[in-house]
């Protein structure tokens, strides 16, 4: 099988307060850490992952469980600690080790403000984005706040987000009943198999 690799670099990106330093050797790190399962998944999830419009920046998060909340709920599937260790550090520039990934989601999870949907996966609740949302109404004094300082500094895809964490009845990145919460593609061959086990749904 071909090495896997994700094609960014983050040595030219201008360090900003808040920011951890060395933003390159700490992404390529968290790469080497990821199986080749979490590196494809890792990859899928990479363009549904943002800024939450409704939530402060991520720069304003003022402690690692809030962090950790923040990316859980700006990607729209289930992470395993190493995964949500290198989304932190590529898309946020802010690094966290694993065993700390691994206890701020556990204790998210016993807030309600997370659960598992597998073995190793935790995927933010609705419970979350609401605590999020209510952070940006403190710092702002309403809803949404000032677009202007909520702006994330790094690159993202240009078009508008609707987070959408698996838990819709429209959701098409993951099922969140699934064992492993895992695959698109496992998705897709269950509702096949169903189809040809039952029939067509009228």
């Amino acid at each position: 099988m071909p090495e896997i690799t994700h094609d960014i670099d983050l040595s030219s990106v201008t360090h900003r307060p808040g920011q951890s330093q060395d933003l390159e050797v700490k992404r390529q790190r968290a790469w080497k850490r990821l199986s080749e399962e979490e590196k494809l998944w890792v990859i899928d999830a990479w363009e549904l992952t943002g800024m939450i419009p409704s939530a402060p920046a991520f720069r304003e998060m003022q402690n690692a469980s809030d962090r950790v909340l923040y990316v859980l709920v700006g990607t729209e599937e289930s992470l395993t600690p190493d995964e949500l260790c290198y989304l932190m550090i590529a898309r946020w520039f802010r690094n966290i080790d694993p065993a700390t990934a691994r206890a701020k989601m556990a204790q998210l999870v016993s807030q309600g403000y997370a659960r598992y949907t597998g073995i190793g996966r935790t995927t933010a609740t609705e419970v979350g984005l609401v605590k999020l949302e209510e952070m940006a109404k403190h710092h702002y004094g309403h809803a949404g706040g000032d677009d202007e300082r909520r702006l994330d500094h790094r690159r993202t895809t240009s078009k508008s987000r609707v987070v959408d964490r698996g838990e819709s009845d429209r959701s098409s990145f993951g099922d969140r009943s699934a064992p492993t919460g895992r695959f698109r593609k496992e998705i897709q061959n269950n509702r096949e198999s169903n189809v040809r086990r039952n029939g067509p749904s009228r």
